[in-house]
């Protein structure tokens, strides 16, 4: 068991950096994400979806301070995401509620 999260620790930054790696001719945009919100989300593409989803991934895995991610959830969050954004269009892409769709909230 603890093999295979050495492999999944150790694979998790190739499959970040395959995954935003930018495609030949593609230019980049800032999204300032202290003020991004769903509708920013709604607004990406697909592809930009499943990268974005990636980032926020690894973005509250450090901020919790966990050294595994999901590799189930994060496969899951555009689609959950865009169902959250979809009724919220106004929540902030770095917040409490796009947290809880990679890791619980924790307990009072």
């Amino acid at each position: 068991m603890m093999r295979a999260h050495r492999r999944l620790l150790l694979a998790s930054p190739i499959l970040l950096l395959a995954a935003l790696a930018p495609a030949a001719g593609v230019r980049a945009e800032a999204l300032d994400l202290a003020r991004a919100s769903c509708a920013d989300f709604t607004a990406m593409s697909e592809a930009d979806r499943s990268q974005f989803s990636l980032w926020l991934a690894g973005y509250f895995a450090g901020s919790a301070m966990r050294p595994l991610l999901d590799l189930e959830k994060i496969t899951a969050a555009p689609a959950a995401l865009a169902e959250l954004c979809a009724k919220s269009p106004q929540v902030a892409l770095v917040g409490a509620e796009t947290r809880a769709v990679f890791i619980p909230a924790p307990a009072p």
